[in-house]
């Protein structure tokens, strides 16, 4: 959850019309209008501020006031909790504790934002927040919240989403075997079947995907 006092706002005499602030929004808030000029959603905006680091163009995009303090939250209390916590399970994630350490978005807002109708990281990060910070390791969890869920995220042409390996669980199967091979008095392969078998559990019940 984040409170959001500003927006990012587009010159559109000094736009340049170059797009290259496009790919670059989290919240898939700003699009071009014939090509020639940006075109920011207020309604989608986080307040990242990617787009005016990006920007090629001195003061084409600035950071302004909103009318009105916005808060970007979805509520997970009127879902089925029991669902909630089985599909933050399948995505390796804990359903209190934040998933992002910028916005504080914990695993049960962020699989809510999803049941709720979120369907692409944009979606999910114009709800929440997410990724109004440094945006770089909340996007891991966000894939594993939407593959969870049954959603699997294609990598668009025009942008560079990448899964990191935030911890043992996220590593995969093949490379954990052959870290034992190497170094067997470690017991890498035995972690990483307690870390993960929460997540294989998960996919035997009913409510594991929307």
């Amino acid at each position: 959850m984040i409170r959001l006092g500003f927006v990012a706002e587009v010159d559109q005499e000094a736009c340049s019309g170059c797009g290259q602030c496009v790919p670059i929004c989290p919240a898939g808030a700003i699009r071009m209008v014939e090509e020639t000029s940006a075109v920011v959603d207020e309604d989608r905006c986080i307040d990242c501020q990617s787009c005016i680091d990006r920007c090629k163009k001195e003061n084409a995009i600035s950071r302004v006031t909103r009318p009105s303090e916005v808060l970007r939250f979805v509520d997970h209390t009127d879902l089925d909790q029991s669902q909630i916590k089985t599909l933050c399970a399948k995505a390796g994630i804990l359903p209190h504790m934040p998933v992002c350490g910028c916005s504080r978005t914990t695993g049960q807002e962020t699989i809510a934002a999803i049941l709720k109708g979120a369907e692409t990281p944009e979606d999910v990060c114009a709800r929440t927040g997410l990724r109004s910070g440094c945006g770089i390791y909340c996007a891991t969890r966000i894939f594993q919240a939407l593959e969870a869920c049954g959603i699997e995220v294609e990598n668009p042409p025009d942008r560079r989403w990448i899964k990191l390996t935030l911890g043992l669980a996220d590593v995969p199967e093949e490379v954990v075997e052959r870290i034992d091979q190497a170094y067997p008095s470690c017991c890498v392969g035995e972690d990483w079947k307690r870390l993960t078998k929460r997540r294989s559990t998960s996919d035997k019940k009913e409510g594991s995907h929307v």
